[in-house]
């Protein structure tokens, strides 16, 4: 009796332990890559990165900086990682935070660096075709209404990791 009580008590515990980690595979050894600067044609990209998978949600957001030495406007981006990429921002509603696509793009001003992070300006990644896995790369295509568009390959990181 008393080894079938620990045998169920053994059971109980690793059906929690799977079922707190939500399917997710945890790497705790892994690496992030970090973003290196780009620079090219005026516009400099620093310190993007993407949030990795929280269990089975099917939505990320990309962050970064973007610096210009003319005016611009980021008017769209997409990544083959997500059925839709739009550019988003967080209001307050009333009290309310919110999250809303910003259908005009992101200014972007050689005065003041444009920075998307959680709770501010951000790339939404909605549809993803797969969970991002913290310590991998996706790609990032960004275009601008002067006609530029770059293309990066930016780290997916840990919610834990990530900058602010």
């Amino acid at each position: 009796m008393k080894n079938h009580f620990i045998g169920l008590i053994f059971a109980f515990l690793s059906v929690q332990s799977v079922a707190m980690n939500h399917g997710q595979h945890m790497d705790h050894n892994a690496k992030p890559t970090a973003f290196k600067q780009v620079t090219a044609d005026g516009i400099t990209f620093s310190n993007f990165q993407a949030r990795a998978s929280i269990g089975r949600m099917p939505n990320s957001g990309a962050y970064g900086e973007i610096r210009s030495t003319s005016i611009d406007r980021l008017i769209k981006a997409k990544s083959s990682v997500a059925s839709v990429v739009e550019l988003h921002e967080h209001i307050n509603d009333n009290g309310v935070m919110r999250m809303r696509e910003v259908k005009a793009g992101f200014a972007i001003n050689p005065s003041t660096p444009m920075v998307m992070k959680p709770g501010g300006y951000h790339i939404m990644l909605i549809g993803l075709k797969a969970p991002l896995e913290a310590g991998t790369t996706i790609d990032l295509s960004l275009e601008f209404e002067s006609g530029k568009t770059f293309d990066l390959t930016i780290p997916v990181v840990s919610i834990k990791t990530m900058h602010h």
